[in-house]
């Protein structure tokens, strides 16, 4: 099936919907994080942004109580939004939404427009209830005007998808030594800047032209699609963004479009020529170190990714040992990202045929 349905029309959504609630806090549970299922354990869905809110499973016996399943569930503060379709436990900050309508077809199908709505709520700005009830869905309609939900589970129903598949086989993998790498300061080997630091409220899509990239660690950081906005230059395709703060802080992705930055924002330009492998490669050294060093709230990075933000490359030699590099461009030492190894890395692991 195609969105061709010839009527749709915005619909608030607290009007579709029975009267939210927040759950319950669970400050005094000792929660399992082995984030296994377990006979007699339950799901507890969290603000997480990962496996579709479920933080890990909890003994039901542990729980003050429990919801039933077919639920839309939204972390409050982060605006995560989620579709239950089990039984599960949650805590603090969220909010559980209910309807007649509700089932795992149409609750994807709305969770999925929600999200598109996401970016403009944070910690600062909160996705609470009155937010939530607020928010103006486009959905397929009826003839009298009411949305069509027959239609929307049959369109959801309609989808297909194939499992991926590689050529690459694990074991032939380019072997990792990271004993004999050499440590360099981020804003030595690519180009660091600050983002645009549009706030999301300023944005509009009346006709959208470029990306809006925020602190997010889905969908490659996009969050919208906006107009293009007077005074302000896009960032060109191939750039890098990187998250300096808030949950999802360090994630980083390289930016296929053009695009424009939330606030806290850092974007990350290449000083000499580089594939999208190698990129990716940088990307996921950031995340980790990030994991590391620095802390969400508290050591954020903005002080730090054009200071003293380092990671450690494999380093570029020959059959007489290191290259050195006397312009000393990417490191004091003289030490020369190996560019090409983590080219080959990248493509010798399983699935990258696919990227």
């Amino acid at each position: 099936m195609k969105l061709n349905t010839p009527s749709w029309k915005r619909i608030v959504f607290g009007t579709i919907i029975d009267e939210p609630y927040k759950a319950y806090a669970h400050a005094k549970i000792e929660l399992d994080t082995s984030n296994d299922w377990k006979s007699g354990h339950v799901p507890f869905v969290t603000r997480t942004e990962n496996n579709n809110g479920v933080d890990c499973y909890v003994p039901r016996e542990e729980l003050q109580e429990t919801e039933l399943g077919n639920a839309i569930v939204i972390g409050d503060t982060t605006a995560t939004i989620s579709y239950q379709k089990n039984e599960f436990g949650t805590g603090d900050h969220i909010v559980v939404i209910r309807s007649n309508w509700l089932n795992e077809y149409t609750g994807q199908f709305i969770v999925t427009l929600l999200q598109r709505e996401r970016f403009r709520y944070s910690y600062g700005r909160a996705y609470l209830i009155k937010a939530i009830k607020s928010t103006e869905l486009l959905l397929p309609v009826t003839e009298s005007g009411e949305p069509d939900w027959g239609w929307i589970e049959r369109y959801i129903k309609s989808l297909h998808h194939k499992v991926i598949t590689t050529k690459n086989n694990p074991t032939s993998s380019t072997k990792l030594e990271p004993e004999q790498w050499k440590e360099f300061y981020l804003h030595r080997i690519l180009k660091a800047s600050m983002g645009n630091g549009i706030d999301a409220v300023l944005t509009t899509s009346e006709s959208p032209k470029y990306n809006y990239v925020s602190r997010d660690s889905n969908g490659n950081g996009v969050v919208g699609f906006v107009d293009e906005i007077e005074g302000e230059e896009p960032f060109p395709a191939g750039s890098m963004s990187l998250a300096l703060g808030g949950s999802f802080l360090g994630s980083c992705f390289i930016q296929k479009k053009p695009f424009y930055t939330a606030q806290n924002v850092a974007v990350l330009q290449e000083k000499v020529p580089l594939s999208d492998h190698t990129k990716l490669f940088i990307a996921t050294l950031i995340r980790n170190e990030c994991k590391i060093k620095y802390q969400a709230f508290g050591r954020e990075l903005n002080a730090h990714f054009r200071k003293d933000f380092t990671i450690k490359l494999p380093v570029k030699r020959n059959a007489d040992g290191i290259v050195f590099d006397e312009t000393h461009e990417f490191s004091d030492d003289g030490y020369i990202p190996d560019w090409e190894w983590m080219d080959n890395y990248m493509k010798s692991l399983p699935y990258s045929d696919r990227i």
